[in-house]
């Protein structure tokens, strides 16, 4: 666990417990208390870590973990400006297989190739797969520094939502 200063390759344990805070499949102790796992049963039971720093170009920063073994869901936690303690939250995911997921996904494909016109700004899907494919490569090369100048996009989100309802 390398909690702590971020130019020391650290990131903020707060955060991190906000994460855990919302998770509904944190693995427990035999004992079933109601603490956080300690560092020691972490390292135990996460045999794979792996941290995604990122940092934007305003300034942002940013971690993604993958702690398999400690939890099997998607939680994301930030500090704000103004505000004193943690925004954190669960992504509810369909339960596997992720055909709920990927019949709208299908969908907006379709309506992109009927249309001719994306359901929702391309530029976020290039962004997103950008980042991924920047993570995996720097992971791949020995965690080096990945510089994405090709992912100076800009895009304004679309006022309605583009979550699925059908």
């Amino acid at each position: 666990m390398a909690g702590g200063d971020w130019n020391a390759g650290g990131w903020s344990p707060r955060l991190f417990e906000a994460c855990l805070s919302r998770s509904q499949t944190l693995t427990q102790p035999q004992s079933f208390s109601d603490r956080y796992p300690t560092q020691s049963q972490i390292r135990e039971w996460v045999k794979d870590p792996v941290a995604y720093r990122l940092e934007y170009r305003d300034g942002t920063k940013a971690t993604m973990l993958l702690m398999n073994g400690l939890v099997n869901d998607f939680t994301f936690a930030a500090r704000l400006r103004g505000l004193s303690e943690p925004l954190s939250t669960l992504f509810y995911l369909p339960p596997n297989p992720n055909v709920v997921y990927s019949a709208a996904l299908m969908s907006k494909a379709e309506k992109t190739f009927l249309t001719g016109k994306t359901p929702y700004p391309i530029e976020r899907t290039l962004l997103t797969t950008g980042l991924v494919e920047a993570c995996v490569r720097s992971l791949a090369t020995g965690q080096n520094r990945i510089e994405t100048p090709h992912l100076a996009i800009r895009y304004e989100a679309p006022r309605e939502s583009t979550y699925s309802r059908s």
